[in-house]
């Protein structure tokens, strides 16, 4: 071995230069079979997953201290040009020095880890690679509603965990608190339909209330805060001549859909056998008939926010005869 290293460092800077090359290519293609061949020898995927980049990250290591122990005898006497070189580098390649950083950043403070559900500015994701420049998630809602997948990869830069926050749902507690919004009419039995709801919320989510009790135990011994209500709140308000009813609850991060399905799916029959007592407020806009001919009116109904009244011309003559029966509207 050592007479390895003498003749190494005998060699001219030309030919160093030369073994450099062919040392780096012969070193990223045994790591790249490696690469390839090792992960598939584990059933798992996580641990595929860290079989391939502790073979990535080796790889790196390797031409790093192939380097350095071909260019050893030299190191010394560039160590100025290195380092006014190494100013510059850092000057032109400051998103990417940043980028690494951020790595560690997020190596080191465990931002996140890839499984996660995360957050990063307006995106928000589950994490599927964290390199050493970009985190790669798979992106959830945007034109898909709710928390479903849309397809896209979206690698962001790891610089930008430095600059702004990143939300985690999936470390300490694992629940989010969700809503949904009803409208009855004016006439509904108010207390018939809080006690509806309460009763099939508290059905909805009687699963995840240990889970979710028991969660935020763990969760309240690395972290100060308030005790929040876990079981499912009903709250009416009065909105636009309408009984506005919120719902909110705890779920499962990745079951939000789910949850709404399911609650929707339990609430229209029961106010569909309620015998009248339970009535969904409209949305629409009911149109009445007035004693001008050439004109209907557009009342807004309880449920319109704010809508004016408005004039709606009749064109009374047909293009075949006047005597029709039913005019012609003209919107």
């Amino acid at each position: 071995m050592n007479d390895l290293l003498k003749h190494a460092v005998s060699l001219s800077l030309f030919t160093k230069c030369v073994a450099a090359v062919i040392g780096i290519l012969l070193i990223h293609a045994t790591f790249h079979v490696l690469e390839r061949a090792l992960p598939r020898r584990f059933g798992q995927a996580d641990a595929r997953y860290k079989v391939h980049k502790f073979v990535v990250f080796s790889g790196y290591a390797a031409i790093l201290l192939f380097v350095s122990i071909l260019f050893e005898d030299r190191l010394g006497r560039l160590s100025f040009a290195i380092g006014v070189a190494s100013a510059g580098v850092a000057v032109a390649l400051q998103d990417v020095l940043a980028s690494i950083a951020g790595a560690f950043s997020i190596g080191f403070s465990k931002l996140y880890a890839v499984g996660d559900r995360v957050q990063i500015g307006d995106i928000r994701g589950d994490v599927i690679d964290i390199g050493l420049l970009r985190t790669s998630l798979m992106e959830i809602g945007n034109w898909v509603s709710r928390d479903l997948y849309n397809g896209r990869i979206a690698r962001i830069p790891n610089s930008t965990v430095l600059k702004g926050p990143v939300f985690n749902y999936s470390q300490g507690f694992r629940f989010v608190w969700d809503e949904i919004k009803l409208l009855f009419t004016t006439t509904s039995d108010c207390q018939l339909a809080k006690e509806m709801l309460l009763r099939v919320a508290k059905a909805a989510i009687g699963e995840y209330l240990f889970e979710a009790q028991t969660s935020w135990k763990e969760t309240s011994e690395y972290y100060r805060g308030e005790s929040p209500p876990l079981e499912p709140t009903v709250a009416l308000v009065v909105n636009a001549g309408s009984l506005e009813f919120t719902v909110d609850y705890i779920v499962d991060y990745t079951k939000r859909t789910v949850m709404r399905d399911r609650l929707f799916t339990k609430i229209v029959p029961e106010v569909a056998n309620s015998n009248g007592r339970l009535e969904w407020a409209s949305s629409g806009t009911v149109i009445s008939q007035q004693a001008t001919p050439g004109a209907i009116e557009a009342h807004p109904s309880s449920s319109t926010h704010g809508a004016a009244t408005r004039k709606i011309p009749i064109n009374t003559k047909s293009p075949a005869t006047s005597s029709q029966a039913h005019p012609h509207v003209d919107v």
